[in-house]
């Protein structure tokens, strides 16, 4: 575990997927960070890369060829390069090899980089293309912060400022659904309980909020995001954390072709590009 710190926050970052893993309030000692409890999730906040959510049938097509990817790609499940370190940043980089060609026939490196500043955690994303071939990706973040939503005595609930109403699209067997409801939010806020994930995860579309706050009792955290098209929230039920998701791109679609060039959110990056995104914390 790597460690960075300042006089607000303490952060720590596995090696194993570049996965945030603690980010504690030194002013309270409070743990903001899902310790991954294997008995409802046994992560914490894993990166989500090269897609986010599972294919249909398991693969795409790309180039005439068929490739399989596990439900949210493989970088939450391979070691890191450490980069770059210093007592309140720290740089991580993942590459393309023999062993992503086989699955994910893309030139690319990943950078990921945390960094306080204060009392905020900014992190973030540069994929950079290595090639001079065009290539094709999603990248999602899947933060889980400790919230005790399905507690009685505790009111916990997200506040999406610039929004009334969310527009919320379904998930049937982890694809995407045409099924979505637009449901209003009480003075901006989703209240969260007990039946919030019943149905599984919540995507939402057209979200004019860049930020969000998380209040729990006497507890808030605001969460920024920037370069990203969807947000996702997920929690599993009895559980007492909510996963604040900014993703750009989605599961595939129930009807979907297979072709990975026409996913939707899908990035399409020319040769020797990068895109870059990021989110923040500020507690």
């Amino acid at each position: 575990m790597h460690t960075i710190e300042n006089e607000f926050l303490r952060v720590g970052i596995a090696q194993k997927g570049a996965e945030l893993r603690s980010a504690i309030d030194k002013g309270d000692n409070y743990e903001w960070i899902w310790q991954a409890d294997e008995r409802y999730w046994a992560k914490s906040s894993p990166i989500l890369f090269p897609i986010v959510g599972a294919l249909k049938e398991g693969r795409f097509i790309y180039g005439g060829q068929s490739y399989s990817l596990p439900r949210h790609g493989f970088a939450r499940d391979n070691s890191f390069e450490l980069v770059e370190k210093t007592e309140t940043c720290i740089v991580f980089s993942f590459q393309a090899n023999e062993t992503t060609r086989y699955r994910f026939p893309f030139e690319f490196s990943l950078r990921i980089k945390y960094e306080l500043k204060r009392n905020r955690l900014e992190v973030s994303y540069a994929v950079f293309n290595q090639g001079t071939d065009e290539i094709y990706f999603s990248l999602g973040a899947h933060p889980a912060f400790n919230c005790s939503y399905d507690q009685v005595d505790t009111r916990c609930y997200i506040e999406f400022p610039a929004d009334d109403r969310v527009e919320r699209y379904f998930l049937h067997d982890n694809l995407l659904s045409k099924t979505y409801n637009k449901i209003k939010l009480e003075n901006h806020c989703l209240f969260l309980n007990k039946n919030t994930f019943k149905e599984d995860a919540w995507i939402l579309k057209n979200l004019n909020s860049t930020s969000v706050r998380l209040k729990s009792d006497n507890k808030q955290l605001t969460f920024s995001f920037q370069g990203f098209s969807y947000f996702g929230l997920w929690s599993v039920p009895g559980s007492s954390f909510i996963c604040l998701e900014p993703w750009q791109g989605l599961p595939d679609h129930i009807n979907h072709n297979l072709l990975f060039s026409e996913k939707e959110g899908i990035v399409k990056l020319d040769g020797t590009k990068s895109w870059e995104a990021k989110w923040s914390i500020e507690i």
